[in-house]
């Protein structure tokens, strides 16, 4: 009778016991403590989170293949070389540093090694500028006359009817069919787009076209409304410069006050990354940016930073981590393409000389590099050819050297495609098109 009571009365106990035992083994397991029989021990170890995009991919730690993406890896504490490789992509690689009872992260964008082109027009176009958004091109269908000197040469009323200003959008439809484009603004025998300009409003709905004979705000979501703003435009430009400084400022104003310090007296922004965490910038003077998260976080991006900045040079300071990459020199950059309006001899209308809403705090946006849609990646136009590297300037690769127009590179917004102009056939089409270097 008593050996029955003291039996029920520990059972609850050694269940409970068991349990916490079990859990304790368990959460020990998920933190990354491992037996090491060698030794008789118990080891703490990390692990290494690897993703790929697209997934499937193969990840090698140290030459050792050892699982594919999306996996984890469990490893000792250390510094790790980590590739990620697919068939038909091109390899990923960094160095990873792994700490115990962290998680360290390896994200891998994979890029193909031969990525196809498909068109996105064919009528011949000039001037394609993308709207402060990323989500628009507009570009200039020039009046067919001007493409042929021959005094016989007579163009279709279907080239006549496409002359003039069009907007593409660049959003995907269901069963990957686009948008078709729009035909905003009818052309006369006598335009002539050498001598004409485009310019984006902040919200991507009205775009300006400045010619020797007037500046014209269209709607541009219907066709031939216009504005003739050729008293006004500098009250508009000057709007829309106030707006777009604005919406940098709201933008800034989410970084800490020593960054925001440093933007505004050492450097001047290019560009923030689409989920405006990042800030691309240009060094004005030379200054060192304080640390702002203490202690360091875990389980960051291990790549060396540079704190110290130097003008002339270009960086990438990264809120969420409270780090800063050195990105390249501002010399390694193809000089920059002017775009101003001209003014014609027979004209007395004065027109602007910088397009102001490629202005960011003060800096034209180059065209030469753009934000990948990532949030982790930048795409430079070099000479001949098309780069991306990741914002720590690990990973740099070509994945673009074909034929291509100089002066015109924008990513599709899903990061499935890059946008270039390129002539594919000039024996039969003088003028390029736009196409998409398709990526996935």
């Amino acid at each position: 009778m008593v050996i029955r009571r003291i039996r029920g009365f520990l059972i609850p106990f050694v269940i409970l016991f068991a349990i916490l035992g079990v859990a304790t083994l368990l959460i020990g397991y998920g933190k990354g403590y491992r037996l090491d029989f060698g030794n008789n021990r118990l080891k703490s170890t990390g692990l290494i989170l690897a993703t790929s995009d697209p997934i499937g991919a193969q990840i090698y730690v140290n030459g050792i293949l050892r699982t594919a993406t999306n996996n984890s890896v469990n490893v000792d504490p250390g510094w790790y070389t980590v590739r990620i490789t697919r068939e038909g992509f091109i390899p990923w690689e960094k160095q990873v540093r792994v700490q115990g009872e962290v998680v360290a992260r390896a994200d891998a964008f994979l890029f193909p090694t031969s990525p196809s082109l498909s068109p996105l027009t064919a009528t011949g176009i000039v001037k394609p500028l993308l709207s402060p958004d990323g989500t628009k091109i507009a570009y200039i269908v020039p009046f067919p006359a001007m493409k042929d000197a021959t005094a016989a040469f007579t163009p279709s009323a279907a080239e006549v009817k496409n002359a003039g200003i069009w907007i593409y959008e660049l959003i995907d439809r269901p069963l990957g069919l686009n948008r078709d484009p729009k035909h905003i603004a009818s052309f006369e025998s006598n335009s002539d787009p050498d001598n004409m300009t485009m310019i984006w409003s902040p919200d991507a709905n009205q775009l300006l076209v400045a010619d020797t004979l007037s500046i014209r705000l269209y709607q541009t979501n219907r066709l031939d409304e216009y504005k003739i703003i050729s008293a006004s435009y500098e009250s508009i430009l000057k709007e829309w410069q106030d707006d777009t400084r604005a919406k940098d400022r709201a933008k800034l104003a989410a970084f800490k006050p020593p960054i925001i310090d440093m933007a505004t007296r050492s450097a001047k922004i290019i560009a923030f990354s689409p989920d405006e965490t990042k800030l691309f910038y240009e060094a004005t003077a030379s200054a060192t940016i304080p640390q702002v998260i203490v202690p360091a976080l875990l389980g960051t991006n291990p790549t060396k930073e540079e704190r110290t900045i130097h003008p002339g040079k270009l960086y990438v300071y990264d809120s969420r981590e409270d780090k800063n990459y050195f990105l390249l020199d501002k010399k390694e950059l193809p000089a920059p393409k002017p775009t101003p309006l001209s003014k014609s001899k027979s004209s007395s209308l004065q027109l602007p000389t910088s397009n102001f809403l490629s202005l960011t705090s003060n800096v034209q946006l180059p065209t030469s590099i753009r934000w990948f849609p990532t949030n982790r990646h930048l795409l430079f136009m070099l000479q001949g050819k098309i780069d991306v590297l990741e914002y720590d300037r690990t990973n740099w690769i070509t994945v673009y050297s074909g034929p291509f127009t100089d002066g015109f590179m924008a990513p599709w917004p899903n990061g499935s495609r890059i946008i270039i102009m390129t002539n594919l056939n000039p024996g039969t089409q003088p003028l390029p098109n736009l196409y998409t270097v398709n990526l996935r």
